[in-house]
């Protein structure tokens, strides 16, 4: 299951890393470059220069080698997971009774929003694939920051599309309800910045009429019982998201801003279609019931 650590912003190891093994390859590469450039138009006409051009490609490529080899070495010892993982885990994030659709990928070729290690793919989900040096690389607290937005225990930042703000599309409505129930209340709380739109809401602001505050709840699942249950969490940042590839067992992350409550309704897809209660609100046929059986603990 996940675990409730302090979460500080730190410099990311393996971005550090990753990035000192592509300066040597970019920096090996013109090198190599410069050497066979020379050894082609000097080579024959002064065979002297052929051992020190040699010498110098050979210690070019394994010095490139070794700083890549060591960089990869030192990341998976210092790793608290023992090496490289393939965890997720599902999210939500609904607004004054609205689930708020994350900003997709921005440009031609990219696939995900995030760093390549820790990422999302317009599919509410987090990917964490990759080296997490610590739990805090692991943490909902970090996927928010690389994605563009924060969350506190009372301060939720959140990136939207210029033009789609709701996940209320033909087809992503689920188990939960309609995605735009008041998206009037909304307003107050984006704004255009350079990047594009943003949300941004603080405990004690109002959704239409009543206070509200940012909650966040999880659901962990036990896979022994095939039960889950929620919890709402103190200190959201800190959470550290369980080491399962599947969800579920993966988590489902409910992050909510509303007026104060112990529990939330709202349920993550995945978690909603595989429950024996909730499926058929979840859209499950029924031939395909099968899928339908965990349930929730309360």
């Amino acid at each position: 299951m996940g675990t409730v650590l302090s979460y500080v912003a730190t410099d990311d190891l393996e971005a550090s890393i990753n990035a000192l093994s592509i300066n040597a390859v970019t920096i090996g590469a013109v090198v190599l470059l410069i050497l066979v450039g020379l050894a082609l138009a000097y080579s024959k006409r002064k065979p002297k220069i052929k051992l020190p051009l040699f010498l110098g490609i050979l210690v070019t490529v394994l010095s490139t080698t070794t700083i890549i080899s060591a960089g990869t070495v030192y990341l998976n010892v210092n790793s608290f997971a023992g090496g490289p993982v393939h965890w997720h885990a599902d999210f939500e994030v609904w607004a004054c009774g609205n689930e708020l659709e994350l900003r997709e990928p921005q440009g031609f070729l990219s696939n995900k929003i995030g760093t390549a290690t820790l990422h999302e793919h317009n599919d509410k989900r987090i990917h964490l694939e990759g080296v997490p040096v610590t739990p805090k690389d692991a943490s909902l607290g970090k996927f928010m920051t690389v994605v563009g937005g924060q969350i506190s225990k009372d301060t939720l930042v959140f990136p939207l599309n210029d033009n789609k703000l709701l996940e209320n599309a033909h087809g992503e409505e689920d188990g939960d309800g309609s995605g735009a129930q008041a998206p009037e209340d909304l307003a107050p709380f984006i704004r255009t910045e350079a990047d594009g739109k943003v949300a941004k809401f603080v405990s004690g602001q109002n959704c239409g009429s009543d206070k509200a505050e940012v909650q966040v709840f999880v659901y962990n699942f036990d896979k022994n019982t095939k039960t889950y249950k929620q919890t709402k969490l103190t200190d959201p940042a800190s959470y550290t998201i369980s080491h399962y590839s599947d969800v579920p067992p993966g988590d489902c992350v409910i992050m909510e801003f509303a007026p104060r409550k112990d529990r939330t309704e709202k349920l993550c897809r995945q978690y909603g279609i595989r429950d024996k209660d909730k499926c058929e609100r979840f859209g499950v046929e029924a031939t395909k019931r099968s899928i339908c059986e965990d349930t929730e603990v309360r």
